[in-house]
């Protein structure tokens, strides 16, 4: 019994040493494997002191310690001070150059340093060339965000999406990080604009009144006034009921929407909206070898409209709404009287800022007479009167920018 007990544990040791073996001849060549790939990627390590050396004279050192041979173009000069060890040949060359500006670059078994500088005459054999075509920006907006030191390696028509950089690896890395961070889909906003004219009567009288809002949920909105750029600002969501004040002054006659669009624009870009009227006008020439021409007149509610920033809830808006109307059509000189007001301002998102300022005048005459008698000649004057009715109202623009 005794003799087959020891049997047993004699074969169960001679099993785990075929395993254990088998185990590690399988993992051992990987492990050796990884740390051949890590001493590779790192190169071999490195330990040396330097004081006040001269820099090409430390690359000789660095090279003949590590046996991978540095070669230095006519640009390198300098000195160097530095106590390292054991550490990687890449992270070495690293340290002792950034202080001079220069760079490297692996050439298949050897480095080679330099300046980084295109008018170097080493420039391609230390840069890289690579083609990006971008997805959502063109190439002016990358060179207008690059930093002047990294402008020189990148090219490209302005206006495409195409562009060409031809840097050294490090500078690459820089400027293709910068392009992830901002070849994003742009944000878009959806502009809500209310033009309307109010009686300046009415405006004079109640004007509170139409900035006068009440809301359960936030009762803390406000005002706020920029003197700077004439503007008051309201905040909070109050775009539908003042859309709805605006109505019913407008069924009493004492007001009139010009105008009540909704405009989404990309950020960054300008959106365009005219809504109105078009009239053909025949020129009489009163030179009679000039043939008349004739012309297209628009009179409406024109809006332009750029979101230049969006950041944290805020935009930066830039409007310009004009409006137009004919005066006096029933005379031979038709007039066309304009409006228009330009602006740049920071608004909140959902906020609503009113743009004020401009009056309208209407002068118009309006005449009473007695049928048949007041046609007669001299004797019309006493059956006929006319009267001049002047009205004044003032155009409001109400712009509430969201972020969707």
């Amino acid at each position: 019994m005794k003799e087959r007990r020891k049997n047993l544990y004699l074969y169960s040791g001679y099993i785990f040493f075929i395993f254990y073996l088998l185990v590690f001849s399988v993992f051992l060549p990987v492990a050796i494997q990884a740390v051949e790939m890590t001493e590779v990627e790192d190169g071999p390590l490195v330990t040396i002191m330097f004081f006040e050396t001269d820099l090409r004279e430390a690359l000789n050192e660095i090279s003949l310690q590590s046996g991978i041979n540095i070669i230095a173009d006519q640009t390198v000069s300098g000195t160097v001070s530095a106590d390292l060890v054991e550490v990687p040949l890449e992270k070495v060359l690293r340290m002792i150059l950034i202080g001079g500006g220069y760079t490297y670059r692996k050439i298949e078994d050897f480095y080679f340093v330099g300046l980084p500088d295109i008018k170097n005459t080493s420039f391609s054999s230390l840069s890289e060339l690579e083609i990006v075509e971008l997805k959502y920006i063109n190439v002016e907006k990358v060179l207008d965000i690059l930093p002047s030191s990294l402008e020189a390696y990148v090219e490209g028509n302005r206006q495409g999406d195409v562009l060409t950089i031809n840097a050294p690896a490090q500078q690459m890395g820089k400027i293709k990080e910068i392009i992830t961070k901002v070849d994003q889909p742009g944000k878009q906003v959806e502009v809500n604009v209310l033009v309307t004219e109010i009686d300046s009567r009415y405006f004079e009288e109640y004007g509170s009144e139409l900035f006068s809002f009440f809301d359960t949920e936030n009762p803390n909105k406000g005002f706020s006034y920029d003197m700077a750029s004439n503007l008051l600002f309201i905040q909070g969501d109050v775009y539908g009921q003042l859309l709805s004040k605006i109505k019913i002054l407008q069924e009493e006659k004492k007001a009139s929407i010009e105008a009540d669009p909704r405009v989404i624009v990309a950020e960054g870009e300008t959106a365009e909206l005219f809504i109105g009227d078009q009239q053909i006008l025949l020129i009489n020439l009163e030179d009679d070898d000039i043939a008349s021409r004739v012309e297209k007149v628009e009179v409406g509610v024109g809006l332009k409209v750029t979101a230049e920033r969006i950041a944290d809830e805020n935009i930066v808006l830039n409007i310009a709404p004009e409006l137009s109307h004919f005066v006096a059509v029933d005379r031979p000189d038709i007039i066309i009287k304009q409006n228009s007001v330009s602006t740049t301002v920071n608004i909140k998102n959902g906020e609503t800022i009113v743009l004020a300022g401009m009056t309208i005048s209407d002068n118009s005459t309006k005449s009473e007479k007695i049928p048949v008698l007041s046609d007669i000649p001299i004797l019309r004057w006493f059956f006929k009167t006319e009267r001049t009715e002047e009205a004044e109202s003032e155009l409001l623009v109400f712009v509430t920018p969201v972020i969707r």
